[in-house]
């Protein structure tokens, strides 16, 4: 069975000073969640001032980042440094807690996505993975090109291996091209226009840039680009969200006390230091 979009919610747009713009698909009123997904960040600079350049925690979450241009440099308070550049992809569990700071080297195009780690893993140890562009599998066909940066498509999975089951997808589309994916019947699925446009389906209204369209259940899925204009897309989702999400800013616990306890923790120092922070 086709899968068709059911709803469509516009991003916010968070910054727009004129050097950067910043749009948040998630969390929105109506909707916190898009399987285990629970925060999605889109953002496009020109300077080298960055969103995350100054040493900040994280708990309860992974932190998932894709750069589609630009390059910018890691460093955490478990001692991980790293470069990443234009196609790369990152993953951090945070679990119960730890530091890190991004340095743009100049203008940059990505997404920062956080998925909630299920209440078993809230507190678990935290870990760093980085994956090259190159060795980020693709599906191409006719003005097609598909990159399996998380998850299972037909034949092909992506190299990032997250807690909970996730596919996270970057889908490029020539102007007019179709393309055709196998998906997990079972996943919460949707796409997040980068770029572009998405012809409507059954006759509905083109899926411009910055929308988050939320997906019916089934098997596959069929996306075209918009004649002339082309498109380029994120396919998020995966096995619903495990326990409750509460936001305490980087923190996202599944309890009062799990969030109170990660302020503390981060306060004491407890979840390590980076260039003095915490003071």
């Amino acid at each position: 069975m086709q899968r068709i979009i059911e709803n469509i919610f516009p991003s916010e747009r968070i910054i727009d000073d004129g050097d950067m713009l910043l749009w948040r698909a998630l969390p929105l009123d109506g909707r916190t969640s898009l399987g285990p997904f629970v925060f999605i960040d889109h953002y496009r600079h020109q300077s080298r001032r960055g969103i995350g350049d100054s040493p900040h925690p994280h708990a309860g979450i992974e932190v998932i980042s894709y750069l589609l241009e630009g390059g910018v440099a890691h460093r955490d308070s478990l001692g991980f440094k790293d470069t990443l550049g234009a196609g790369d992809a990152q993953w951090i569990r945070a679990g119960r807690g730890m530091l890190h700071a991004e340095q743009p080297s100049g203008g940059r195009h990505g997404l920062q996505l956080w998925t909630s780690l299920p209440p078993a893993q809230k507190l678990a140890d935290p870990a760093y993975a980085s994956f090259r562009a190159a060795d980020i599998p693709e599906i191409r066909s006719a003005g097609a090109r598909v990159r399996v940066i998380a998850g299972r498509l037909g034949d092909v999975t992506g190299p990032m291996q997250t807690t909970s089951p996730t596919v996270f997808a970057h889908i490029r589309l020539d102007p007019g091209a179709s393309v055709t994916l196998p998906v997990d019947a079972a996943f919460e699925l949707g796409l997040y226009v980068l770029d572009g446009r998405l012809e409507g389906q059954a006759g509905g209204a083109p899926l411009g840039s910055g929308a988050l369209a939320l997906l019916s259940a089934g098997s596959s899925l069929t996306l075209t680009a918009a004649t002339g204009e082309g498109a380029d897309v994120a396919l998020l989702g995966g096995a619903p969200v495990q326990g409750a999400i509460l936001f305490g800013g980087p923190f996202v616990m599944d309890t009062p006390e799990r969030l109170a306890q990660a302020k503390r923790d981060f306060a004491s120092g407890a979840m390590g230091r980076l260039e003095g922070v915490p003071f």
